[in-house]
C-alpha cells in the first residue's frame, strides 16, 4: 500500500534561519516533504527566538485553526511559556541548539498520528 509522505511547514519570524531548519529537516527526514509556510503541511514547525511575540502569534494562530499539528522549535523556553504552550495544544517542544535526529523524527512521527497519542512531548533537557 502506497503511503503519502508527511508533509511540512517552517514558520520563522527570521527568514534565514526558517530555510536554514528546513534544509536540515530535508537532511536529517529525507523520508518527510517540507512544503512553503503558505502551504499547509500536516506538522507545521514553529521557529521561536528568546522574546518573540510575532514566533507566539503564529503558534497560538496555527493551534486555533486546527488543521496542522504544531511542533514548537525554541532557542530558550521559562517554565510559564511551557505551560502556556501546552494549553495550545502544541504537540511536541524541541529545543533548537540540541536537536538531533531521533528527537526530530519522533517529534514529526507523533504530530502526524503516527503513533500512539501520548502526552506533549519534550525535549528541552
Amino acid at each position: 500500500m502506497f503511503k503519502k509522505p508527511i508533509t511540512i511547514s517552517v514558520h520563522a519570524t527570521d527568514e534565514l534561519a526558517g530555510a536554514r531548519f528546513a534544509r536540515e529537516v530535508r537532511a536529517m527526514l529525507p523520508e518527510v516533504r517540507v512544503v512553503r509556510r503558505d502551504e499547509e503541511g500536516d506538522v507545521g514547525f514553529v521557529l521561536m527566538g528568546a522574546d518573540d511575540p510575532a514566533a507566539a502569534a503564529t503558534m497560538r494562530r496555527l493551534t486555533r485553526e486546527g488543521g496542522t499539528a504544531v511542533v514548537l522549535v525554541a532557542d530558550e523556553l521559562g517554565d510559564g511559556e511551557l505551560m502556556a504552550v501546552a494549553e495550545y495544544g502544541v504537540r511536541s517542544v524541541l529545543w533548537r541548539p540540541a536537536i538531533t535526529r531521533r528527537q526530530l523524527s519522533r517529534a514529526v512521527h507523533n504530530a502526524a498520528g503516527c503513533c500512539p497519542k501520548l502526552p506533549m512531548l519534550t525535549a528541552l533537557v
